[in-house]
C-alpha cells in the first residue's frame, strides 16, 4: 500500500465551496432519473411486469453497498480525485493510476450516454411536432446544444453548476412524482402487492438493468477539492436511497397499468403538444444535468492525476479557485466525442454504445473501490470488521454482476475496454521511460 498520507494533502486548499445539499442535487442530476427511467425502466417493466418495483428495490440495495463503500473511503481521504485517489493510496500507485485512467473513460461514457440520451428523447419529441423547424431535426446539432449547455455551466463555475442542479433537479423530482400519481390515476387507483411468491425468472436480469438508475455517487466522489469528505460520504448513501425509492414508486405506478409499451408515446397521447413541450424540457434538462455532473467529476480526477505528474502539471493549476484548464479540456473532449459520434451513428447508436461501455468501466472502478476498502480495513480487521464485511460483500457482488453481464456485452465494446486498458499501459510505460532518460541525462 502506498505509504503517503493523503489526509495531509491539500490542507491549505480554499474553504469548501459546496454544501451537502449542493452535492445532493449534483449527484441526483448525475443519475439523470428521467432518461434512466424512460430507457432502463421500460426494459425492466417488459421483463418482470408488476414485479418492477420489487426489482428496483433489490437494485437499490445492491447499489447502496457501493454507496456505503464510497462513504467509508471518502471519510479517510481529504483529497479530491475519488476512485483514483482511493486506489492510489489504498492499493498501489500503478493500480491507482490504472483506476484513474479507467475512470476518465467511465465518466466520458456515462456522461456521454446521458447527453446523448437527453438529446435523443428531445429529438424524438421534436420529430412528432408539426411545427418543429427542420434545422432542429439535425441530431448532431441537438447533441451540440445539450453538450454545450453542460460544458458552459461547468466552466461558469462549480457554484453555478450546483445552483442549476438544485433548481432543475427539484423541478424534475416534482415532475416524476406527478407522473407516477398520474399513472396511478389512469389505472383507476389500482394498488397491488409487488412482493409475490412466484418470482419472475427474469427478475435478476431486470435488477441488472436497474443498477444504473440510482447510481449518482460516481459523479461526486472526485469532488474532494470542492466539498468536505464528510458531505460526500453522506450524499453517496442518501442519493442512492432517495433515487432508488423514487424509481420504485415510478415503477409501481407503471405496474398498476400493466404497462409494457413506449412511455413517451403514451404520455403524448394523453398530454398532446403541451406534454411534448414539457417532456422536451425535462429531457434537455436531464441530459444537461447528467453531462454537467460527469464533466465536473472528470476534471477533478484529471486535476488529481496531474498533481501526481501522470498528466502535464498545468492541468492541475487553479485559476480563480478551480482547475480551469482541466475543465476546458474535459468539456471539449465530451462535446467533440458526443457530436462526432452522433454524426456517424446517430443519437440512438451513441446512447447504446456509450451506455454499454459505461457499464463495463463502472464494474472496474467500483471493484477497485471495494478492494481499496478491504485493503485499508484488513490490517485492523477486529476494529473495522463492519467496514471489512461491507467491502468483501460489495466486492463479491461486483464480481458476480461482472460475470453475469460481461457475456451480454458486444465484442466491439469489450475490445474498446481492453484497448483502453492497453493504451493506458503503453502511455504510462512510455512516460516512465522518458522520465528515466531525462534523469540520466
Amino acid at each position: 500500500m502506498n505509504d503517503q498520507k493523503p489526509v495531509e494533502i491539500n490542507k491549505s486548499r480554499a474553504k469548501s465551496k459546496l454544501s451537502t445539499s449542493d452535492l445532493f442535487f449534483l449527484s441526483f442530476g448525475g443519475q439523470a432519473p428521467f432518461i434512466s427511467l424512460l430507457t432502463f425502466g421500460t426494459v425492466m417493466i417488459s421483463l418482470v411486469g408488476t414485479q418492477g418495483a420489487f426489482a428496483m428495490l433489490i437494485a437499490t440495495a445492491v447499489v447502496a453497498l457501493n454507496g456505503i463503500v464510497i462513504n467509508r473511503l471518502s471519510s479517510r481521504f481529504k483529497r479530491g480525485g475519488g476512485y483514483y485517489t482511493y486506489a492510489y493510496y489504498a492499493l498501489t500507485e500503478r493500480l491507482g493510476t490504472s483506476t484513474g485512467w479507467v475512470y476518465l473513460a467511465y465518466a466520458l461514457s456515462y456522461g456521454g450516454t446521458l447527453l446523448a440520451g437527453g438529446a435523443y428523447v428531445l429529438y424524438s419529441i421534436l420529430r412528432m411536432l408539426p411545427f418543429t423547424p427542420s434545422i432542429l431535426l439535425n441530431q448532431w446539432l441537438l447533441a451540440l446544444i445539450v453538450s454545450g449547455l453542460a460544458s458552459g455551466l461547468v466552466i461558469a463555475g462549480v457554484r453555478a453548476s450546483a445552483k442549476y442542479a438544485m433548481i432543475m433537479s427539484t423541478a424534475e423530482m416534482i415532475a416524476l412524482v406527478s407522473l407516477a400519481i398520474f399513472f396511478l390515476r389512469d389505472s383507476g387507483w389500482h394498488f397491488y402487492n409487488p412482493f409475490t411468491v412466484n418470482l419472475s425468472p427474469s427478475l435478476f436480469e431486470a435488477v441488472v438493468f436497474g443498477l444504473g438508475i440510482p447510481t449518482g455517487y460516481g459523479s461526486i466522489a472526485p469532488l474532494g477539492y470542492d466539498a468536505s469528505s464528510k458531505s460526500i460520504g453522506k450524499v453517496a448513501v442518501a442519493v442512492v436511497f432517495y433515487g432508488g425509492l423514487l424509481a420504485t414508486f415510478f415503477f409501481y405506478s407503471l405496474g398498476a397499468l400493466d404497462f409494457t409499451g413506449n412511455l413517451v408515446q403514451y404520455l403524448l397521447s394523453d398530454f398532446g403538444i403541451v406534454g411534448a413541450v414539457i417532456l422536451g424540457f425535462i429531457a434537455l434538462n436531464d441530459g444537461t444535468l447528467g453531462g454537467m455532473s460527469y464533466i465536473l467529476a472528470n476534471s477533478r480526477t484529471l486535476k488529481a492525476m496531474s498533481e501526481d505528474k501522470v498528466f502535464p502539471s498545468i492541468l492541475a493549476k487553479d485559476i480563480k479557485g478551480k482547475p480551469l484548464y482541466a475543465e476546458i479540456l474535459i468539456a471539449g473532449i465530451f462535446t467533440s466525442a458526443v457530436v462526432a459520434l452522433t454524426n456517424f451513428m446517430g443519437l440512438y447508436g451513441v446512447f447504446v454504445i456509450l451506455g454499454g461501455l459505461a457499464g463495463i468501466f463502472n464494474l472496474f472502478i467500483h471493484s477497485s473501490a471495494d478492494l481499496s476498502l478491504v485493503r485499508i480495513t484488513a490490517k485492523r480487521a477486529k476494529k473495522h470488521w463492519w467496514e471489512l464485511s461491507i467491502g468483501i460483500l460489495a466486492t463479491l457482488v461486483s464480481i458476480a454482476v461482472l460475470i453475469y453481464s460481461f457475456t451480454g456485452f458486444s465484442p466491439i465494446m469489450i475490445n474498446i475496454f481492453l484497448g483502453w486498458i492497453v493504451l493506458g499501459f503503453f502511455y504510462l510505460e512510455i512516460k516512465e521511460m522518458l522520465s528515466s532518460s531525462s534523469t540520466e541525462d
